[in-house]
């Protein structure tokens, strides 16, 4: 371009020569020439000079603009020897989004591939995603490269962009490259645009390369999630859904269907605000035991990865509850002959782990000694779920004051004043579907005796007395709950057996243990499963295998306080239900859903994603927008890519319009 130059010399041979023509005027009297007036002669050369240089001022600066002027410092160093090329594309689900012309990643794929092309055939690169897949994390030759971007992975979980940024240069560093280059291809989600996890590097150039989306609002189903922590067949149950609407436009009478089985369970509408979402309820009726596969779905184009939540709802045909005593109390009048429980009397001197680990519900009653092993059994089995309620020892509560200790309580003295049952906390998600009110005197339990404790304050009090003592204490521990009374079920204590709550009470205690787990997982971020319902005996082969059985996962097993611990080493490779096999045989049907972390369509500006990286210390060459890769000569141009052009141009309008002024007002 700088040849572009030689045009100095059209206005430098206009000022030398002057090809204007004269005008003969005629005239009959010489005094009309004292109406002229006189310029002086230094003042029109010193115009026509100020002129010329104008003119060659915006000729020159018009060809350094297209010249592309650019700092050495900014310059590619693609073409150095030990130079390794980086190529990151965003595979998340956000990047299925439409551009201007097809998806997000296809796109980004094919500007990729015209990258590599333009390179020279010696360069080495690596191929980084989301899924972190090994076969792309190793230096590969032109052709590799090529043919990895064609089998590159579209589904892949989000993961904050820090975390792959510092992937590479960490593999640049260990495959002993002196310098790198990465070219980043995301669509710079704000959800997981983190760069908190990268080091910058003085050795890695970056080259950004943000693409945009046509669409901008998108309707999604966020969770889904009972009313009530056990299904039970032949019964209403409640299922609650949250709808989300991300968009700047109100939305009417959005159907919304659930399907369970293949067959329709229910269907409903919605109306979703701008920007809002909304919680339906959706009651369905369950006939049968088993795991049930169940989808919540809705109709949105063109994002559609997050319209559909996979569940699985697991009805047991009973629920486990074992008692710890040396006797049975009245709590076995409860269960014992409910087909919908399986009850055991289990004495602590003779207790079988395999069956605590599977029990959904641990009555310790008032006969119990509890050594400090079993204690600790008791607390994991509550810490992955089962419900465990207490009744006071006040003869042996040394037998008890190490469970006590861990659960955060310390038993005090024994109060022997007469008192009774006084506040009920019916707001509590206990009590809250179990009671519906109370009459204006309720019959609550009397209290002749019962045990004062001293509280580290995680307990939340669901009964108190009239002396504003608890008589039932509640605390969340791990996954599960611990119920404990203050006062004991013989006669001589209270009358809390023969009171309409107490049944009630066990049997919601019983079904909060009795949940199957999670209904659903989530794909790139749930690594592990807990099965505490298996037979520990023999050699147990689990794998994870899909519909048509065209996909197998093997995870790693552990067994462990009569639990098994499954670690998925790899995701999985779609949303959808898997059947956890054991041994060639179905253990159960997980579902998994993609991550709804993208769901939400707000994206970082392409100012804002340049100053992040230069914030952090990147050395950042250049952001771009895709439509700038259209050029065949894209690459050389990146190579000199700045705003200085810019300047430039600046430059060129300012002479042009200095001409004009000089021109038009100086007379």
């Amino acid at each position: 371009m700088l040849w572009g130059l030689l045009a100095l010399l059209i206005p430098i041979i206009i000022h030398l020569f002057n090809f204007r023509r004269h005008k003969v005027v005629y005239f009959s009297n010489t005094a009309v020439l004292r109406n002229i007036q006189q310029e002086n002669a230094k003042t029109r050369k010193l115009k026509y000079l100020v002129t010329l240089l104008l003119r060659c001022l915006f000729i020159a600066a018009l060809v350094l603009a297209f010249a592309f002027p650019y700092r050495t410092e900014k310059q590619l160093n693609v073409n150095t020897e030990n130079h390794l090329i980086g190529v990151y594309i965003d595979n998340s689900m956000s990047m299925k989004g439409q551009s201007a012309r097809i998806t997000l990643i296809e796109d980004a794929r094919q500007s990729a591939r015209d990258l590599v092309h333009k390179f020279s055939p010696s360069s080495r690169y690596l191929l980084m995603t989301n899924s972190f897949e090994i076969q792309n994390e190793y230096p590969m030759n032109q052709e590799e490269m090529l043919d990895q971007l064609d089998r590159m992975n579209p589904d892949g979980p989000p993961v904050p962009m820090g975390v792959v940024i510092d992937r590479f240069g960490m593999l640049a560093k260990q495959h002993g490259f002196a310098s790198s280059t990465l070219f980043v291809y995301s669509d710079f989600q704000r959800n997981t645009f983190d760069l908190t996890a990268a080091h910058a590097d003085t050795a890695m150039q970056v080259v950004v390369v943000p693409l945009e989306s046509e669409f901008k609002t998108n309707l999604y189903i966020d969770s889904v999630w009972l009313a009530s922590p056990i299904v039970q067949p032949g019964l209403t149950n409640d299922l609650n859904v949250r709808v989300v609407n991300q968009g700047d436009k109100e939305v009417k009478g959005l159907p919304v269907s659930f399907v369970m089985d293949g067959a329709m369970a229910a269907s409903t509408t919605v109306d979703l605000e701008k920007n809002g979402s909304s919680d339906l309820l959706m009651q369905f009726v369950v006939e049968g035991t088993g795991d049930h596969r169940c989808s919540v779905s809705l109709t949105d184009h063109p994002i559609t990865f997050d319209d559909t939540y996979d569940f699985v709802l697991g009805v047991r045909s009973c629920v486990s509850v074992v008692e710890l005593g040396s006797e049975s109390s009245c709590c076995s009048l409860v269960f014992e002959d409910d087909e919908q429980f399986r009850y055991t009397l289990m004495e602590p001197s003779r207790f079988d782990l395999s069956v605590l680990s599977t029990a959904q519900l641990l009555i310790v009653n008032e006969t119990a000694e509890l050594n400090e092993t079993l204690s600790q059994t008791l607390l994991d089995a509550v810490a992955e779920g089962a419900s465990l309620v207490m009744f006071p020892q006040v003869d042996k509560s040394k037998q008890t004051s190490f469970l006590y200790e861990k659960l955060g309580l310390i038993q005090m003295e024994v109060d022997t004043n007469r008192t009774a049952a006084e506040d009920v906390s019916l707001p509590h998600a206990f009590f809250s579907d179990m009671i519906l009110d109370l009459p204006q005197h309720p019959d609550l339990p009397k209290i002749k005796q019962h045990v004062r404790f001293k509280s580290n304050g995680a307990f939340t009090p669901l009964m108190a007395l009239q002396n504003a003592d608890p008589l039932l204490l509640f605390e969340s521990v791990g996954k599960g709950q611990a119920f404990v009374f203050t006062t004991a079920l013989n006669p001589d204590w209270s009358d809390l057996v023969d009171n309409a709550l107490f049944a009630p009470t066990l049997v919601k205690a019983a079904l909060l243990g009795a949940h199957t787990g999670c209904i659903a997982y989530t794909l790139g971020v749930d690594k592990m499963l807990v099965l505490n319902d298996v037979n520990l005996e023999g050699d147990h082969k689990y794998q994870f295998v899909n519909a048509d059985k065209s996909f197998v996962n093997r995870p790693a097993s552990v067994i462990r306080n009569g639990k098994v611990y499954l670690y998925l080493n790899d995701n999985l490779p779609a949303a959808g239900f898997y059947d956890l096999l054991d041994n060639d045989s179905v253990n159960r049907v997980t579902a998994w859903n993609e991550s709804r972390v993208e769901s939400r369509m707000d994206f970082v500006g392409r100012d804002e994603v340049g100053k992040t990286f230069a914030g952090g210390g990147f050395d950042v060459v250049a952001v771009f927008n895709i439509a700038d890769f259209t050029s065949s000569d894209w690459v050389e141009a990146m190579a000199r890519q700045s705003s200085l052009w810019k300047y430039f141009v600046i430059l060129a309008l300012l002479a042009l319009f200095g001409e004009v002024a000089i021109l038009r007002f100086w007379k």
